[in-house]
């Protein structure tokens, strides 16, 4: 693995789907590009985005485009397309500037679509756009207070959690988001701060987990065809929960306000059985493969974390790239268990 250490907390990260660039967002507003791939962090591009404060940074799966919010601006970078000559000025910057979005208020998430057609965009509601028609906004949902939203990795679910403490879960198994219908809007006493869903490994079966200021990370099954679901773990921590992923090995990472990161072993959940269909010593292999890695413990707080996908991974490696209030940026090199 690797460190940086900056004078500005680090709020956001995440790596290009192919593993190449690992983009990092700061606390001032800065966006940082760092060529993922050397073995020190090697600065490709920077930028100012918005006032900074709340901070999302995310790669579309395709890795043509970077979706960035900071405080109340919204920017989507191109990847690929670089401007028309005699149109746009030259850019040697790599990156073309699509989509700018000025909003009253901070924005609080952003999430795309697993085939990379919508991304979800969120300061006091929710709005699905368009990436391929110039992010023109198709569906807005009516949850407010939204901090974290996502889709499975199949595509066939959308959830949103916040602070109005209600996990709304819809069925986006149709073509259009304007004809999404609500199948589940669960209540939970509770300020949830982030949500993040388990590999898809068999159609109508689902995992979510989420975590907030409960200081547990909670992981529901959804079993979509019987329109039913069901709590079946909750992973305690010391703290309250900042962030979450879960990599298509199974492994569910969990960062807290106390500078811990949690992971989980939940591979067993990719049997495509539903756990009312186990044996009870085949669910303990949840809380026992268990992994804590500590950092400035009680004076860091970690405020994100991102797995690099496994088809970007070479010789069974899990990658994982943290960052802290203590502005130091990590990325962890965890040797497959199996």
């Amino acid at each position: 693995g690797k460190c940086l250490r900056s004078k500005s907390a680090v709020v956001a990260v995440d790596f290009s789907p192919n593993g190449k660039i690992l983009a990092v967002g700061m606390e001032s507003g800065i966006i940082t590009f760092f060529d993922a791939g050397s073995s020190i962090f090697v600065t490709l591009y920077e930028t100012v985005i918005g006032t900074g404060g709340d901070v999302t940074i995310r790669w579309s799966p395709n890795g043509r485009v970077i979706a960035i919010s900071s405080g109340s601006t919204f920017v989507l970078l191109d990847t690929v397309y670089s401007g028309e000559s005699g149109k746009h000025p030259q850019n040697n910057s790599r990156f073309f500037v699509r989509k700018v979005i000025q909003a009253g208020v901070n924005f609080a998430s952003l999430t795309f679509s697993p085939k990379s057609e919508w991304l979800a965009l969120t300061d006091t509601r929710t709005q699905i756009l368009d990436i391929k028609n110039n992010c023109n906004c198709v569906r807005v949902l009516d949850q407010e207070n939204v901090l974290s939203s996502g889709w499975s990795p199949d595509g066939s679910l959308f959830a949103l959690v916040g602070t109005r403490d209600v996990v709304s879960i819809y069925d986006a198994r149709v073509k259009s988001p304007s004809d999404w219908e609500l199948l589940f809007s669960i209540s939970f006493d509770i300020t949830l701060n982030t949500l993040c869903w388990g590999p898809s490994i068999k159609k109508g079966l689902q995992y979510l987990a989420f975590g907030g200021d409960d200081k547990r990370a909670t992981v529901l099954e959804i079993r979509t065809f019987e329109r039913t679901w069901e709590e079946i773990l909750g992973i305690p921590s010391k703290s309250n929960i900042n962030d979450l992923d879960w990599n298509d090995k199974g492994l569910l990472c969990i960062g807290d306000d106390d500078g811990v990161v949690s992971i989980v072993d939940l591979s067993y959940l990719k049997s495509g059985r539903a756990v009312n269909e186990m044996n009870y010593n085949w669910q303990r292999q949840g809380l026992i493969c268990t992994m804590k890695l500590t950092r400035n413990l009680g004076r860091n707080a970690i405020t994100s974390l991102r797995w690099l996908s496994s088809n970007a991974v070479r010789n069974n490696r899990n990658l994982l790239v943290v960052g802290g209030s203590d502005g130091i940026v990590e990325i962890v090199d965890l040797p497959d268990r199996r």
